[in-house]
Formats: C-alpha cells, sequence, structure tokens
C-alpha cells in the first residue's frame, strides 16, 4: 500500500489580512432576506446589520476552527512517532498545540464579540447606529484575527513544510540508506525501486529526501518459481543526517539521528573506494552507524565495482579484511538493478525475523 503524509490535506493557511478579507467579502456579498424595500427602513438595517455581524463571526470562527481540525494531534499514537520527533526537533510540539490552542480561544472570543453587538444592533434607534454598530463589531472582529497575524504565519510555515515530507507507513519494513556523500545512496535507491521515488524534504535539511518501494517475493516453498505475493518494503536516502562524523554534527543532526531510530528497520551501508582521501571518514562514519544501531539488521556493501581494475580489487579486499572483518564484502555496480534487487531482497529474507521484531516494537511504542 502507498504510504501516507498526514499533512498533505491541509489547505494553505492565509495571513490574518487575507483571511479576513475574504471572510469579510463573502459577507457583503451575501443576499439577506427580509430586507427588501416593502420593508421599513430602520427594521430592513437593523435585520441587514445584525445579520452581516451573526455571518461574519461564523465565518471568522469557522476558518479558525478548520485549521485547528486539519492540524493531526500530535501524539505519536495517532501519526507515525517519526513524524512526531521531526516536528518536535524543527518548530516544537508544544508551540504548535499552544499557537493551535490560540485560534480556538480567538474563535471564542469572536463569538463573544458577536453576543455582545448583536442585541445592540436589533435594537439600534437610527440607521446610522445600526451600520455603526455593525462596523465597531467588524472592527474588534478583525482586530482579534489581525493579533494572529505571526502565529498564523508560522502555522503555514509548518504546514508548507511538513505536506513535501515523503509519506512514512509504519506497516512496511524500512531499510534506511546511509553512507558517506556521493557514495551512490541514491542510485541504489533509483535501481531497486519499482516505481518513480518520491522525494521531498524535512524541516531540518534542505536536501532531498527520497522514497522508494522495494516488493520482497513471497514464494509458497524453495523450489516455486513464480511469488504467490510480495511484501512491500520502504527505502529511505536520508542525505545529510549520516554525511557527518559524530564530533562534527550539530544539535538539529543528533536529534535526527535520533529519529532515523524511530524509522529504520534496517539499514543498508554503502562504502565508496573510490574516494580515497575519504577512506577514514568513511570508517569512522560506519563505526558510529554500528554503534549507534546496534540492535537494527545492517548491510554493509561497496558501491562502484565497475570503476574497479583487478589491482584495486585486490587492495580492497586487504582494505575490507583490515576495516570490517564481521561483514562480507559486497562488491556491486549501482548500475546493476538487478543484483543490488536480489542482494536487498537476500538481506531482508535472512533477518526477516528480527526486522519484524522491531516493526512490532515500533508500533506498541516499546522503542
Amino acid at each position: 500500500m502507498p504510504s501516507e503524509n498526514p499533512f498533505r490535506s491541509i489547505v494553505p493557511i492565509p495571513r490574518a489580512e487575507k483571511l479576513f478579507s475574504i471572510a469579510y467579502n463573502s459577507v457583503m456579498r451575501t443576499s439577506i432576506r427580509g430586507t427588501s424595500e416593502n420593508v421599513p427602513p430602520l427594521q430592513r438595517i437593523r435585520k441587514k446589520e445584525a445579520t452581516r455581524i451573526e455571518l461574519l463571526s461564523k465565518e471568522l470562527r469557522s476558518r479558525l476552527f478548520r485549521i485547528v481540525e486539519e492540524f493531526p494531534q500530535m501524539d505519536a499514537e495517532i501519526i507515525t512517532g517519526f513524524y512526531v520527533e521531526i516536528i518536535d526537533m524543527s518548530y516544537g510540539i508544544d508551540e504548535i498545540r499552544k499557537t493551535l490552542g490560540s485560534f480556538s480561544g480567538a474563535a471564542n472570543v469572536i463569538w463573544k464579540i458577536k453576543r455582545e453587538h448583536l442585541g445592540d444592533a436589533w435594537h439600534a434607534r437610527s440607521v446610522l447606529a445600526a451600520k455603526d454598530i455593525r462596523r465597531a463589531a467588524f472592527g474588534r472582529m478583525r482586530s482579534v484575527i489581525t493579533k494572529l497575524d505571526t502565529r498564523l504565519e508560522f502555522m503555514e510555515t509548518v504546514r508548507a513544510q511538513t505536506r513535501i515530507m515523503p509519506g512514512i507507513d509504519l506497516d512496511q519494513p524500512t531499510i534506511c540508506i546511509a553512507g558517506y556523500p556521493n557514495v551512490g545512496k541514491s542510485s541504489l535507491v533509483n535501481a531497486v525501486t519499482s516505481a518513480r521515488p518520491e522525494i521531498g524534504v524535512y524541516p531540518f535539511t534542505t536536501k532531498e529526501v527520497t522514497l522508494g518501494h522495494l516488493k520482497i517475493p513471497v514464494y509458497a516453498s524453495g523450489t516455486s518459481k513464480q511469488p504467490i505475493t510480495h511484501i512491500p518494503c520502504q527505502i529511505v536516502d536520508t542525505p545529510g543526517i549520516l554525511d557527518r562524523t559524530l564530533e562534527e554534527r550539530n544539535e538539529i543532526e543528533l536529534r535526527a539521528i535520533a529519529a532515523l531510530k524511530n524509522l529504520a528497520t534496517s539499514i543498508v551501508f554503502i562504502f565508496d573506494f573510490t574516494q580515497k582521501k575519504a577512506l577514514i571518514y568513511q570508517v569512522n562514519l560506519f563505526n558510529q552507524v554500528f554503534r549507534e544501531f546496534h540492535e537494527v539488521p545492517l548491510l554493509l556493501i561497496c558501491g562502484k565495482e565497475d570503476l574497479f581494475d583487478e589491482t584495486q580489487k585486490k587492495d580492497l579486499l586487504e582494505f575490507w579484511q583490515d576495516n570490517f572483518p564481521q561483514h562480507n564484502l559486497h562488491l556491486v555496480s549501482m548500475n546493476d538493478s538487478e543484483e543490488l534487487k536480489k542482494l536487498l531482497i537476500d538481506f531482508y529474507k535472512e533477518n526477516q525475523v528480527q526486522i519484524h521484531k522491531i516493526m512490532n516494537k515500533r508500533k506498541t511504542g516499546e522503542v
């Protein structure tokens, strides 16, 4: 099943001036029954201005409440915990809740303003007085909305950033791709994904995040040639999160690692032996990933096999034995999609029990 982003259905949030203008123009264009020329002028104007107060109050409150209702509740039991951590580190869950609460509070203030002016409008002593009462009510309501301007802008920023985050489905195993810059992480996602990968950004980085899907075939027996079904598996490339050594990471990057722990059910670390000057950094990065995700199944591969000659392959083997003795050498070409798919499928099947154990723990909130 396709992954879902719970923030994509939220409509754009206008700034205060635009929000009020939309509501105001809608009200002023509305025809009001019982205000025909056959009705005495004062009675007609009383009804018109009182109804306008009622309608503007309803329109503004409806728009404020819609913002509150459209935002998912920031609770890991309701939306994927990964989103909760990402949004918390970027904007602050408490700040979002407080801001949404202020919209509800403003809606209640507008309701009170309506109640305070409605009776006066119905009992206005003159046509001019009725219009003045309506203008006063409108002015107070506009003032309430104007005070929300920076908060409306803040929530639109949250909406605009969260809606372009790739969707995450906790019911699917998730392979996270890690490695130094330019080692072929995105190439791997593109190579093994059956459809065009989804690309977006997370609020803590301006770099793209790629989400692809790999179908794991399930056979009735070891001799079967045709799968009876497929297990959908997410593949996530998150550049910018694991590209720096621990000593160089800032607070946001460290918290991003914590968020990633809520997502990865397995990790593929790509090593690039052709980047000679960065070998030590790649080894250090791998060791950090290995320590930080010690319970998560991890596959270590070396890409760009098509660029190696026999001498380089011999040097790589010696280097591998010195630095990664506990891991088999998987030397692959990022252009060979079938080999990459087979490698990932075999990796999943070998670690299926642990992967689903991690998934169950995540869904029950144990990790």
